[in-house]
């Protein structure tokens, strides 16, 4: 049986009724489910009807506010791509996993972009535009924006699809482990696509060794993995994750400075620290350890502040 199956063995009979309907994209995500409270961007435009020479649907939330150097109130606002909107998985959401969509989650009504970065699922929306220009607006043009190179140096681009990136959940960094084998457990995604491999470095990126991946296996997914690692030699040790999507892009080593402090993707440092006593058994696929790690992940992180004004090998940015 495969280790994700067991996952949701464990999960409440009600609960997993209510994930096989979420199956459209066959992973344990908190995407929307496809049903009539939820519907199809592309339906709703199609209904609507939009001119042939449109390029974006400007998409506004009620949320208003101003900023340090835009005194005047302004609503949120981003410029969607007719295509993106027009695929069959972008969505206007009312509920999540079976329930209504909460005031935080953007009640009662918001664009879900997936394999996007979420400043795109805008909340709260009460205006939808179609227009023949691509969307100049604050929030699409000033914040939430990168630089790319071009020709002429760099230009400015609103940030889209997400990045692929992979963490390490366990061990934490500064644990202390013992000799023997340790077991490495993480996670990765990669946007729209599907994750293809997950290596791990125990030795700073020097060499790299192929993780197991557990699943799921899906665009749009978190995938788990796990590498099993021998250690035969005490001291300091530097651990390092890479992903690689299907269609073969790679986890960067590096920040790219011209990414600011946006799409914060390239493979962290864990140190750790190995103690000269025997380590405990360790089996391959263990649910219970996989699940504690995760909740103790998410509890630590749930801590932590997200601000772009944060040093970067700390994990800022988004």
């Amino acid at each position: 049986m495969a280790l994700f199956d067991r996952f949701k063995q464990k999960i409440d009979p009600e609960v997993q009724a209510q994930i096989e309907r979420l199956a459209h994209y066959d992973s344990l995500t908190d995407l929307p489910n496809r049903t009539a409270f939820n519907q199809c961007f592309a339906a709703v435009l199609e209904r609507a009807g939009v001119d042939e020479d449109a390029v974006e649907i400007v998409c506004t939330g009620a949320d208003c506010g101003t900023e340090p150097d835009h005194p005047e109130p302004m609503h949120f606002a981003r410029g969607l791509p007719l295509a993106k909107a027009l695929h069959r998985d972008t969505l206007l959401a009312l509920r999540m996993n079976g329930e209504p969509l909460t005031p935080s989650h953007g009640a009662p009504l918001r664009l879900l972009v997936p394999g996007w970065y979420g400043v795109a699922s805008v909340k709260w929306l009460t205006r939808l535009e179609a227009v023949r220009e691509p969307f100049r607006g604050y929030f699409q043009t000033v914040k939430y924006t990168i630089q790319r190179a071009s020709g002429a140096g760099t230009e400015t681009a609103a940030i889209q699809g997400m990045a692929v990136k992979s963490e390490i959940v366990r061990p934490f960094a500064g644990e202390a482990l013992g000799l023997g084998r340790q077991r490495v457990f993480g996670l990765a995604w990669a946007g729209d696509e599907a994750v293809a491999k997950v290596e791990l470095s125990t030795d700073g990126g020097e060499t790299w060794s192929e993780a197991e991946l557990l699943g799921p296996f899906a665009p749009y997914s978190w995938t788990m993995w796990e590498f099993l690692w021998k250690v035969e030699r005490a001291g300091s040790h530097s651990l390092l994750s890479r992903a690689t999507s299907a269609s073969g892009r790679l986890q960067p080593r590096e920040h790219d400075p011209l990414l600011g402090g946006y799409m914060i993707h390239f493979s962290r440092a864990i140190p750790v620290r190995v103690e000269s006593r025997t380590a405990g058994a360790v089996t391959w696929g263990d649910v219970e350890a996989l699940r504690y790690d995760m909740n103790a992940f998410a509890e630590s992180n749930a801590r932590l502040p997200l601000d772009v004004d944060l040093q970067f090998s700390h994990g800022a940015g988004i």
